[in-house]
């Protein structure tokens, strides 16, 4: 696998380089179209806003649709030593496929004087494939440039313009103006100009900024002009989806159906099958009784035997590939991965369509004009005995009946189809949870006892597990496990080697490992302790550190974790029974502890609700949770004759709480694999 992609990324790049050679940027004066604006570099009035050494001073982005052409200019003035090294950097991209990149100027204004530092020889166009870690090739190259004698004080002002529009979009227009950023600017400008027999829809998500409208001739003309954009920061934690960034959307579609009638066509329902695909095909359906055995060997064929792995060079950002060549080379991305999914089912005469989804924004997308910019992943969509079931092909390892396979929390697609006019909600396709039983036998007082953790898994939570198992060795999966718990426990060491029981068939995956802890107790004062944790959940249960809450704060979701935790004890063992609860909007919490003849039960319920807390109920989140750490850990202490428990508050569980999540938040990640970052966008 290694040595395929070493070679693609090595053909891509000898490729990209005879590209380069005839993409390099051109020196050209700026066009007559654009408007071009004056302004005062001696403004302060952000400054105290401003970070890493330098403010934005001015932003423009003028766009000719006829011409294909975009403008952009830049004005940065530097406030500190510190601006110096953030700044001398000129960085410009383009897609070589379709774009021509020409600079217009680059000057420096020091003192009122104007110093001319365009120099189009001293470019250096090199390929960066910011993406590769995602395993995403989209062709990108990047014009650099490293300014010399760069001086606090300095105002750097450039402007260039990218010749050529993406031929996917089969020339309608679309494009985002963002009017606010997380950093200050002094002025914003933005331009379209375009034929008036071309018909564009304008709408505002946040800020309702008003444009101002020409025509001249044959031509329309739109403009926005801010000034004064004072910085907007987001509070930590927020949901993926909440965006209180302000921005302009344009679009030529004028529904949704549009915007399908251009996507569908990416898709062909019935393309040209090759031998060798069709072979494939028949094996499965001959090989399967049933049409839901058939979508699950070939969904397990897709995920499991294609990689993932795209080239999204030019129309291919959104073209996906044809399915014959991506079953022969066997890797693709999202789109290419669903479509070949489809074009499989569609054959055995399974309901079978792509869906575009946006990964991060999700639901938001219903207040969005229709655009091609709207989406960064695809899916797919089975219809079987008048169900819907949405797969996500990306996903590896899945396993389990049809009604249980999990799809993650993307709220709505896009589904394509001939008749699909709008898009459509998506509830959320997973069933799974975590039960994890951690038995403790402490034999005496002398510091040693036993562990032995079994943890079922299942959705969308035995397919990560399964995918870790598969992508690691069972030496690495020991080691990490055992370093989980070490977090808690000094001199544990692995008593057996760890049991992995897969259940294909009900998609039910467990795990069950082996500890020696030499030293359960803990010595303070003359006085022994022994502390326990509700180890797995509290790791799912995190507090924002801003607060009080002016945005919604995310929740892990979904998320349903069962934790049970015995500690069998040398003699009884006198502890207060309590069963405590922490619920609110956004989750709900149990505790319960009780006793027994010589043993006491820990036993710990929770359950995600959604995604986020809103305003009005972070109050009573927060509340929820700071209740949670008061009650996710217990002590039992020992002193001469007295074997007392305590429930670890304000002493013990608010400082191991700290720990948890500081150490083991990072390492559950590993281990567990909570929640898949999919955002696997394209």
């Amino acid at each position: 696998m290694y040595c395929k992609s070493l070679f693609i990324a090595i053909l891509l790049a000898v490729t990209l380089t005879a590209i380069a050679q005839h993409k390099k940027p051109i020196s050209e004066k700026t066009p007559a179209w654009v408007t071009v604006n004056t302004y005062d570099y001696s403004k302060t009035t952000l400054d105290a806003e401003a970070e890493d050494g330098y403010i934005d001073v001015a932003f423009e982005e003028q766009v000719a649709v006829e011409l294909q052409t975009t403008y952009y200019r830049k004005a940065i003035k530097i406030i500190s030593e510190a601006g110096i090294e953030n700044t001398s950097e000129i960085s410009l991209g383009f897609d070589p496929t379709f774009q021509q990149l020409y600079v217009h100027s680059l000057v420096i204004i020091r003192d009122g004087k104007t110093i001319n530092k365009l120099a189009i020889n001293k470019f250096e166009v090199i390929q960066q494939e910011t993406e590769l870690s995602r395993s995403l090739y989209n062709g990108a190259l990047t014009a650099l440039l490293i300014l010399d004698d760069v001086r606090k004080g300095d105002i750097i002002e450039y402007s260039y313009s990218l010749k050529g529009f993406n031929p996917i979009f089969k020339g309608k227009f679309a494009e985002n103006f963002s009017t606010s950023y997380s950093v200050p600017l002094y002025w914003i400008y933005y331009k379209m100009v375009y034929a008036k027999t071309r018909t564009i829809h304008i709408k505002n998500i946040g800020e309702q900024i008003k444009p101002i409208t020409t025509t001249n001739g044959n031509t329309n003309s739109v403009e926005w002009k801010l000034n004064e954009v004072h910085a907007l920061h987001i509070q930590d934690r927020t949901p993926a989806w909440f965006d209180p960034y302000s921005m302009i959307m344009v679009s030529e579609f004028s529904s949704w159906a549009a915007l399908n009638q251009w996507a569908v066509a990416l898709f062909p329902k019935n393309p040209a099958i090759s031998a060798g695909l069709q072979k494939k095909i028949t094996e499965i359906h001959d090989n399967n009784p049933t049409d839901e055995t058939r979508v699950l060997a070939t969904l397990r064929f897709v995920q499991d035997d294609v990689r993932y792995m795209g080239i999204e060079m030019g129309e291919h950002s959104h073209l996906p590939n044809n399915p014959n060549k991506i079953f022969d080379q066997r890797f693709g991305d999202c789109k290419d991965k669903a479509y070949l999914l489809c074009v499989m089912l569609n054959s055995m005469g399974i309901s079978a369509d792509p869906v575009l989804i946006n990964t991060a924004y999700k639901k938001a997308i219903f207040d969005w004009l229709p655009s091609y910019y709207n989406f960064d992943h695809c899916t797919a969509r089975v219809i079987l005995n008048n169900k819907a079931y949405y797969l996500d092909a990306t996903i590896s390892y899945q396993r389990g009946y049809l009604q249980y396979i999990a799809f993650p929390d993307y709220q709505v697609g896009f589904v394509l189809t001939d008749t699909t006019t709008a898009l459509t909600p998506i509830a959320l396709q997973e069933s799974g949870q975590v039960k994890a039983k951690e038995v403790f036998t402490i034999p005496d007082m002398s510091g040693k006892a036993k562990l032995v953790v079994n943890t079922e898994y299942s959705g969308s939570y035995a397919d990560d597990v399964r995918s870790s198992l598969r992508n690691n060795s069972h030496y690495e999966i020991q080691k990490n496990f055992l370093n989980f718990y070490a977090n808690f426990y000094d001199n544990i060491s692995v008593a057996d080697s760890m049991q992995i029981d897969d259940d294909e068939v009900n998609g039910i995956l467990v795990t069950k490992e082996y500890y020696n802890v030499d030293k359960i107790w803990q010595l303070k004062n003359g006085v022994k302790k022994a502390s326990f944790y509700a180890y797995l959940i509290s790791s799912i249960i995190q507090k924002p550190k801003d607060a009080p809450r002016t945005m919604p704060f995310r929740i892990t979701y979904p998320a349903r974790y069962k934790e049970e935790i015995t500690i069998n004890l040398p003699e009884a063992w006198d502890i207060e029974e309590s069963t405590t609860f922490a619920n609110c909007a956004a989750f709900n919490l149990k505790a319960n502890f009780t006793k027994g003849k010589k043993v006491v039960y820990l036993d710990f319920d929770y359950e995600a609700l959604k995604d986020y807390a809103d305003t009005e109920e972070a109050a009573a989140a927060l509340e929820a949770i700071t209740k949670f750490e008061d009650e996710m850990g217990y002590g039992l202490t020992y002193k001469d004759s007295e074997m007392v428990g305590d429930e670890d508050t304000k002493d013990n569980a608010a400082s191991s709480g700290n720990i948890i999540y500081t150490i083991l938040f990072i390492t559950v990640f590993v281990l567990f694999i909570i929640y898949r970052t999919q955002k696997r966008n394209e």
